[in-house]
């Protein structure tokens, strides 16, 4: 037994090596499977494979918030229990474009690794140098990042030995993939004054001065302040909540310091402002800064106010008239 255990680890050396990485070969799998990842929402494909098929997964367009791909492997016993026997495998510069139709490929393998003893294995492989996903004792995270000028990856199985019985060699394999995002979410603050010309005006988002930005703002997921501050208008202040992978908007009208006045009464009442009978209800006007007159009349009933207005307030005149009947 020990005797066959070394000529199996030789095979297996031997047949890897004879398609070791960074070597242009040409192959053949039993079938294509093509799959399409999104950008911006996690959702898992689930396939069940056999060990000479390929995988072609298609990238988004836009992968702005795509850092990686997770591919979980559920491992029939038949294979976890025949060690070494089935390697998963890793494509550049495949040809011709993959697709369900095709089964004859060329491309130059960058990564292989045999399937663990194990029932499950998950392989993380990055889309760029820096991501922030790690390896672990369950998780293979790939030392490489495969060439996706072309948008895709593609992956392979196959056998990694001479001599594999029928039950391995005909085994299926539950696989499953979905996109890694990464764990932001972005922010585009429109500002705008009433009037249509801006002027100076300064950001500050979780207590932090930030430069404008057309670009947009990359923030953790949760919940962020931002307050606009300004000696030309009133400060605003918002709360927005960021989701990973998403964009956020956020539009903010900047209001004069001019002083505002609101004139709520009931529908029979008289409201004079400053002398002039007052027309707008409901809705802020402007007001000079200074001292008001306010005074509300109705039938023989008035009552006369006086607000001292002041630079960037705002104010509201009301009167609410009740009829209150109690018991003994």
């Amino acid at each position: 037994m020990k005797t066959q255990g070394i000529c199996s680890k030789i095979i297996v050396f031997s047949l890897l090596c004879a398609a070791s990485p960074l070597f242009s070969e040409t192959f053949r799998v039993r079938k294509l499977f093509p799959l399409k990842l999104t950008g911006t929402v996690q959702n898992e494909q689930t396939f069940v494979t056999g060990i000479n098929d390929g995988i072609a997964i298609f990238l988004p367009h836009d992968r702005s918030w795509l850092e990686g791909i997770e591919i979980k492997i559920a491992i029939p016993e038949a294979v976890a229990a025949w060690q070494d026997s089935v390697a998963l495998s890793l494509y550049d510069n495949i040809t011709p474009r993959p697709s369900s139709s095709q089964i004859d490929y060329g491309g130059t393998r960058s990564f292989v690794k045999p399937l663990p003893t194990r029932l499950s294995w998950i392989i993380r492989i990055p889309l760029s140098a820096s991501v922030s996903f790690k390896e672990s004792a369950y998780e293979t995270k790939l030392a490489l990042v495969p060439d996706t000028k072309r948008g895709f990856v593609f992956v392979r199985l196959q056998p990694a030995m001479k001599g594999i019985p029928d039950e391995t060699i005909n085994a299926e394999l539950k696989i499953s993939v979905k996109p890694i995002l990464i764990n932001k979410g972005k922010l585009y603050i429109f500002v705008a004054a009433l009037t249509g010309e801006t002027s100076p005006y300064t950001i500050f988002i979780d207590g932090n001065k930030t430069a404008a930005d057309t670009n947009g703002y990359t923030l953790s997921p949760g919940t962020h302040d931002v307050n606009i501050v300004s000696d030309f208008y009133r400060s605003e202040m918002r709360t927005v909540r960021i989701d990973q992978a998403k964009t956020t908007e956020l539009a903010i009208a900047l209001k004069s310091l001019v002083p505002t006045l609101t004139v709520a009464s009931p529908d029979n009442a008289a409201v004079y402002v400053d002398g002039q009978k007052c027309g707008v209800f409901g809705k802020a006007f402007e007001i000079s800064e200074g001292e008001h007159t306010v005074r509300f009349v109705m039938g023989d009933y008035e009552i006369v106010r006086t607000i001292n207005a002041q630079k960037g307030k705002s104010y509201t005149a009301s009167v609410a008239v009740d009829l209150k009947i109690s018991e003994d």
